[in-house]
């Protein structure tokens, strides 16, 4: 079998993106089954490469196609923020899976602030991925690897003010779908023991401190259990991560962002991989973001881009 291609994007140029990428490919080196591509500027990547002592034999990026080229499924080819070279590297990389040409993307992190002022109208990745495969956002599913945790996320880049009268019982049982799904890749035939937090705190206490838990989060897991998952919930989110920590369940459904990531970065950091679930492609990313203040100074560490890469390279061979 020829070697898996893999596309990288460097992410925000301002950020540490190309530095953490170009630690993993130089990590990575010896792999024989996969053969990593940086997509977008060469002399970025170069850039990156003599900032931290990197051979600049590693480096064949190849350059990211002009968007009237690409067949963008639910975006139009003509806006103007699609050749932001961030943007561009992204929509490459995935059109490049849909047709064959890669097994799987890697992507550095980007800027949300800084591509929304310049017209880029989705909050992060997720979205954005979904459309460029012709899906609705809510189909993508944010899920995270790591060594002790893997947790899905039922609402993403939302306010928190928002999420009680946004969330929805379609939401959790996607991202139980999604969660489940990546666990079943990585271990096959295992079973899937899924555990949904409640909202509030006690799981809302049969009521007493929110009805959430009991109209939404509730009858999600009962709809769960009657296709065939082992779930249960709404357990309370205060002691539910430590539970999975120890052993008990092989997934945990975050309800929000934080809730979800807070426990993931302060057990995982720098080990967990951010997981696109839902998606025709195999997404992988880093669990940090753009890091502006500390980029081009050589201090930026690329073990959880190490990790994102292997984890792509192990979806992508599955």
């Amino acid at each position: 079998m020829s070697p898996r291609r893999i596309a990288v994007t460097p992410g925000d140029p301002e950020g540490i993106g190309p530095e953490v990428g170009i630690l993993a490919l130089q990590a990575l080196r010896d792999r024989s089954d996969v053969t990593f591509v940086p997509l977008g500027d060469e002399a970025l990547w170069r850039r990156a490469a003599g900032l931290r002592g990197v051979p600049a034999d590693l480096l064949r990026a190849e350059p990211v196609a002009d968007p009237a080229d690409l067949k963008l499924l639910h975006v139009d080819a003509s806006e103007e923020w699609l050749q932001i070279p961030e943007v561009a590297a992204i929509a490459t990389a995935v059109q490049g899976c849909l047709d064959g040409r890669f097994d799987a993307v890697c992507t550095g992190p980007i800027h949300k602030a800084s591509l929304m002022e310049r017209g880029f109208p989705y909050a992060g990745h997720t979205g954005f991925l979904a459309a460029l495969c012709g899906l609705a956002p809510s189909d993508a599913v944010m899920v995270f690897a790591g060594g002790r945790l893997v947790v899905s996320l039922a609402t993403t880049h939302i306010p928190l003010a928002e999420v009680p009268s946004r969330l929805t019982p379609a939401h959790i049982v996607r991202a139980a779908q999604g969660g489940e799904r990546v666990v079943r890749q990585r271990r096959p035939g295992a079973p899937v023991r899924v555990a949904v937090c409640g909202l509030n705190p006690h799981a809302g206490e049969d009521g007493l401190l929110g009805s959430e838990d009991r109209d939404v989060v509730a009858p999600a897991v009962a709809q769960l259990r009657a296709n065939g998952m082992d779930a249960s919930g709404p357990w309370p989110a205060d002691t539910l991560f430590g539970r999975a920590v120890e052993g008990e369940f092989d997934l945990v459904v975050a309800l929000y962002h934080d809730q979800g990531l807070i426990p993931v970065k302060t057990i995982d950091l720098g080990r967990s991989v951010n997981i696109t679930a839902g998606l025709p492609i195999v997404r992988t990313s880093v669990d940090h973001g753009t890091a502006r203040d500390i980029a081009w100074t050589a201090r930026a560490n690329g073990t959880s881009m190490i990790a994102a890469l292997e984890m792509a390279a192990e979806l992508a061979c599955g």
